[in-house]
């Protein structure tokens, strides 16, 4: 954003609504003026028909050798109950043979089916609905079934031996496009639910045992907001510490179907010494970088809108790329802890960029630019969500530059970044 466009950014951020409204029609009038498509030094393999989904996980197996995918060949729209899509994986030298290992209908276009590896296992553990309830099933490479677990997960730990899970139709209730149109939220007409059942869930994988860690109402308890009482509570977005010792998720509250407020929060793994970072009504994305630092997109009262690498715990944090990034993005670590992948969501052209930040030198690259074809609007948005492959020699992220929606993946060689 330039310096006009972050002005009047701050002025509209609190009411969604005016803001999209004036992002859509600011760039339906800029994308008149012709940009190419694609720009990078780098070459982009594309997948058509092929996505991933969010950016808080690794699709690369392991050795690096498969390369997890959903396939979808439905029409390009809203989700519907009866939409069914495939999960698989690519594998192969340069990633072109895909191998099926099932399909699914608890996916959404933003996160797909939380489709994702059991640990450093060669298993996979995805969502899916069975008509009644939504369920995880995991299975082999080879597509052979091996557990059903009675209910969906969010995230993995890095050992594979944990899992967490949330409502998903209370998160597509709440934001939608990116729960699940299937399922049940028994909850519904209730803004602060109490009932036990549908909180939050830790799942042992290898017993299947399921505790309920705290219910809504449990957090919303907890140095409340006053607008908490009159909006729909939910959580969502819950990732691991990388020892698997502690979690964060969002509790987040959307106000009169309109603005959505969003609070980090951090325990352990039965759900005590609660932690709640010290943002102030906005966190989007998240990446830990180690057991004691969250990066964050997020608001605080004494900066604004920035990158923030919080301390777990400890009330303490740091500005990062203060002079490289003044908007939002999806960020992750390099496996060796210097490199942030990231985004941006398009500017005022319809573009968006892939980048690369040395967290040494502090200097930001731009891999590649994207223009997104003005058909991508609101729920139908194709965010690029990049994810490191597990040495950090390749990129992959999720485009629809090409005018359908994508999967793509760059070689990357982090000594000669331009």
């Amino acid at each position: 954003m330039n310096r006009i466009e972050l002005i009047i950014y701050n002025i509209v951020k609190s009411n969604p609504k005016l803001k999209r409204f004036m992002v859509e029609n600011y760039q339906k009038l800029f994308s008149l003026i012709p940009r190419k498509s694609v720009k990078s030094d780098y070459p982009i393999k594309v997948c058509e028909q092929f996505f991933y989904g969010f950016h808080d996980k690794c699709p690369w197996s392991l050795d690096n050798k498969m390369l997890l995918a959903h396939h979808f060949n439905i029409p390009y729209r809203k989700t519907m109950p009866d939409d069914e899509i495939e999960v698989g994986y690519f594998a192969g030298p340069e990633f072109l043979d895909y191998k099926l290992v099932g399909t699914t209908r608890a996916w959404s276009w933003q996160n797909g089916a939380m489709l994702q590896w059991v640990g450093p296992s060669f298993d996979i553990i995805y969502n899916d609905y069975d008509g009644k309830e939504l369920i995880a099933k995991i299975v082999d490479i080879k597509g052979k079934g091996l557990k059903i677990l009675p209910r969906p997960i969010g995230a993995v730990s890095l050992s594979g031996q944990k899992a967490l899970s949330f409502n998903f139709k209370r998160f597509e209730n709440g934001l939608p496009g990116y729960g699940c149109v299937n399922g049940i939220d028994p909850d519904a007409d209730v803004l602060i639910p109490s009932r036990k059942g549908d909180g939050l869930h830790i799942i042992d994988i290898e017993s299947g045992q399921i505790r309920e860690l705290f219910t809504v109402a449990d957090i919303a308890s907890i140095r409340p907001h006053p607008t908490m009482k009159h909006s729909l509570n939910f959580f969502s977005h819950c990732q691991f510490s990388p020892s698997g010792k502690r979690f964060v998720f969002f509790h987040r509250w959307l106000e009169n179907k309109n603005r959505l407020w969003t609070r980090m929060i951090s325990c352990d793994l039965n759900g005590k010494d609660i932690y709640i970072y010290p943002t102030s009504g906005m966190v989007s994305h998240v990446a830990w970088r180690d057991d004691q630092h969250v990066l964050a997109y997020a608001r605080t009262d004494e900066f604004g809108d920035k990158y923030y690498l919080f301390s777990d715990k400890m009330d303490k944090y740091d500005i990062i790329g203060e002079d490289s990034f003044n908007s939002d993005g999806h960020p992750q670590f390099s496996p060796d802890k210097r490199y942030i992948l990231t985004d941006t969501y398009p500017d005022r052209f319809r573009m968006q960029f892939l980048i690369i930040y040395d967290t040494y030198i502090e200097k930001r690259y731009n891999i590649a630019r994207l223009k997104l074809p003005l058909k991508f609007l609101r729920e139908l948005h194709v965010d690029l969500h990049p994810r490191w492959d597990s040495n950090g020699t390749a990129i992959c992220f999720d485009s629809g530059h090409t005018g359908k929606r994508s999967l793509c993946t760059i070689k990357i060689d982090l000594n000669k970044l331009v």
